[in-house]
């Protein structure tokens, strides 16, 4: 589960955004997420997908398709 301060963080960059298009908001809530917890786990990747209104597998396929987010400790 994020911190309340990550939600909050993550609300802001989803505000940034048309209601309709808060997906767009997904690699800004995964670079937090993983500040928070070192890197992106199962469960971490569905809170994200949670916050946005997103299918897990959705956010997953963009935490693993750029390398600058971690799928595994480091």
């Amino acid at each position: 589960m994020l911190s309340q301060e990550s939600l909050k963080q993550i609300d802001r960059e989803i505000a940034k955004y048309p209601a309709e298009q808060k997906q767009s908001a997904v690699m800004a809530a995964l670079a937090i997420a993983q500040t928070e917890k070192g890197w992106l786990s199962t469960g971490t990747i569905e809170d994200v997908a949670s916050c946005l209104g997103m299918a897990p597998v959705a956010v997953y396929e963009v935490a693993s398709f750029y390398n600058m987010y971690d799928l595994a400790p480091v």
